[in-house]
């Protein structure tokens, strides 16, 4: 341990019982008690020293936002309402009672199942034509490979939703270009 400390100028410390305070303060010292170490005045004291800093900062994060969102692409989402209802098919009005709601919600869940599936993305890339469009997907490679690049956007933009109750099932189309978004979930 240390006893040697270099103490800087000839003044004497003052020593004294903890937290007794020395009889004459410097100017511009205040009594940081905890009933007035942050009242209104030393608050609008320390804004207006930092005036400068305070607004640049503000300045700076406006700025950044103003340009983040100048540099995101908007996602425009097509939703679509479908109603599933199942075939009736029944023998007599005892058995279309009994197996009334559990055969809904097993044809809902089939349904939902099979609107989300990558069959139905291809087959909705295939009719749209995508693979052949030079907006949607690069036409330099091969026709299968393309095919393969439309389903996959097309599978990764959906988004089916079951409901939880009733025959509504809602799927959504996400995507940078407001008319395909509309096309491709119609």
């Amino acid at each position: 341990m240390n006893r040697n400390l270099s103490v800087p100028g000839p003044q004497s410390w003052p020593l004294g019982p903890h937290g007794a305070l020395p009889a004459a303060q410097s100017p511009g010292q205040r009594d940081y008690s905890p009933t007035n170490i942050l009242d209104l005045q030393t608050v609008l004291r320390i804004i207006q020293q930092w005036r400068w800093l305070i607004l640049g900062a503000i300045a700076a994060g406006l700025a950044l936002a103003v340009i983040a969102t100048l540099l995101t692409t908007p996602i425009y989402r097509s939703t679509v309402v479908m109603e599933a209802n199942p075939p009736s098919v029944s023998v007599n009005a005892i058995d279309k009672e009994q197996r009334g709601d559990i055969a809904n919600w097993e044809f809902v869940a089939t349904q939902v199942g099979l609107l989300s599936s990558r069959a139905v993305a291809q087959r909705t890339a295939e009719e749209l034509n995508l693979a052949n469009n030079p907006q949607f997907v690069s036409t330099d490679a091969p026709a299968k490979e393309r095919l393969d690049q439309t389903t996959a956007m097309v599978a990764q933009g959906l988004d089916v939703t079951a409901p939880e109750e009733g025959n509504l099932i809602k799927f959504t189309y996400d995507s940078p270009s407001a008319e395909y978004s509309a096309l491709i979930a119609n």
